[in-house]
């Protein structure tokens, strides 16, 4: 998704699978994985595409805490 003004990423992007499972599969693989320096974070949609669920994957910054 790009923002129509600038042209640069939202930071998050819609896929659409055949199947629950592969959705599911995808999900559970790809959750957490670094993409680009950065960690990706992988939820499915509330909503719908066309009837069937969609994953939203989401960049998000992981932050731990040093003790």
């Amino acid at each position: 998704m790009y923002d129509k003004n600038s042209g640069r990423s939202r930071g998050f992007g819609f896929v659409h699978f055949s199947n629950d499972h592969e959705a599911k599969c995808a999900k559970d693989a790809m959750d957490g994985k670094v993409m680009l320096g950065r960690p990706l974070r992988i939820s499915f949609a509330l909503g719908k595409v066309h009837g069937a669920s969609v994953i939203v994957p989401r960049l998000a910054i992981v932050r731990k805490n040093k003790q």
